[in-house]
């Protein structure tokens, strides 16, 4: 057997596929794997945009969630053929619809024509998974928010518990406040979500080491922070919070022109009394956060216990 017969014999066996497009995108050559991971039948008339064109539209073969599969193609191509210069390789995975995750090698050859082979690696990317998803919930069990390094809602929860527990037998006072980054929706869009992640983490990190030792701050999720105050009233709680209002530092952006983000943020506060549940004073500390927000965001309100009838 030469050299050319067993390349073909191995390429005809197995999940590994491997096509072959010319310098027109036209698919010249497929194994018997490409063909069935791609949906097509043998010698039909295939290229690149159509291939892609058709999973898209057919949601078959490769999974395309682009909501245009025409500018989804001019962009893949600008990566594959306009930017690249021959020879040169570059590799990334793929998932199909039928839900496995193949490892892909596209080489562009001198000739322009370009030569792509998968390798599947659905297992891999279970087991992937399966580690990502045990991480999180070694995380979740552990307390601590994977972004901020904070406690995350589980451990505040757990310490709001404990706080209001001793509020009942006389040991201390509890003063629950609950603080939401202000117009944050609006970092994310215009900067992006990179840039908000690293917002997130500069003020965490700001308020983890400013606030009084009295105070204990946690990530409940998205841009809402809890913050749990023992031994202190209200009154107390709103100038330690309105301190670090006005401190907080600027963000920078990494971007080439040095620019800053300015953070704000609105905050209620509620102070626990005895025979309070966790629910009854969440739920006090959201209402005078609504009303911090109602009144113009930028500031702490601290609820009334006249309001309590209402709650």
């Amino acid at each position: 057997m030469d050299l050319r017969l067993a390349l073909q014999g191995s390429l005809s066996v197995g999940d590994a596929f491997i096509g072959v497009y010319d310098d027109r995108d036209f698919l010249r050559y497929a194994n018997d794997a490409f063909l069935r991971a791609f949906e097509l039948q043998a010698g039909e008339v295939a290229t690149f945009s159509s291939i892609i064109r058709d999973a898209a539209r057919q949601k078959k073969g490769v999974r395309i969630e682009a909501g245009d599969p025409l500018g989804f193609i001019a962009d893949v191509q600008v990566r594959r053929r306009l930017l690249a210069h021959p020879p040169r390789q570059r590799t990334f995975p793929v998932d199909f619809v039928d839900g496995r995750w193949f490892w892909c090698t596209e080489t562009l050859l001198v000739n322009r024509w370009i030569v792509l082979s998968g390798t599947d690696i659905t297992l891999l990317k279970t087991t992937e998974r399966q580690l990502e998803g045990e991480r999180d919930r070694a995380l979740l069990m552990s307390g601590v928010d994977e972004l901020t390094g904070l406690p995350n809602r589980r451990s505040a929860l757990a310490r709001l518990d404990k706080l209001l527990t001793r509020a009942v037998a006389g040991d201390a006072s509890c003063c629950v406040g609950l603080l939401d980054l202000d117009r944050f929706k609006a970092i994310n869009d215009t900067h992006g979500h990179a840039a908000g992640d690293a917002a997130l983490c500069q003020f965490a990190r700001y308020c983890a080491t400013s606030l009084m030792r009295q105070a204990f701050i946690s990530r409940l999720g998205g841009e809402e922070f809890l913050i749990l105050f023992h031994g202190i009233s209200s009154q107390e709680a709103k100038v330690e919070l309105e301190r670090i209002l006005s401190s907080i530092p600027l963000i920078p952006l990494a971007k080439p022109s040095g620019a800053t983000l300015k953070l704000s943020f609105s905050a209620g506060l509620a102070e626990a009394r005895s025979g309070d549940w966790r629910e009854d004073v969440l739920s006090q500390a959201d209402k005078a956060l609504y009303a911090a927000k109602q009144a113009g965001r930028g500031r702490i309100e601290i609820f009334q216990p006249s309001a309590r009838e209402s709650v």
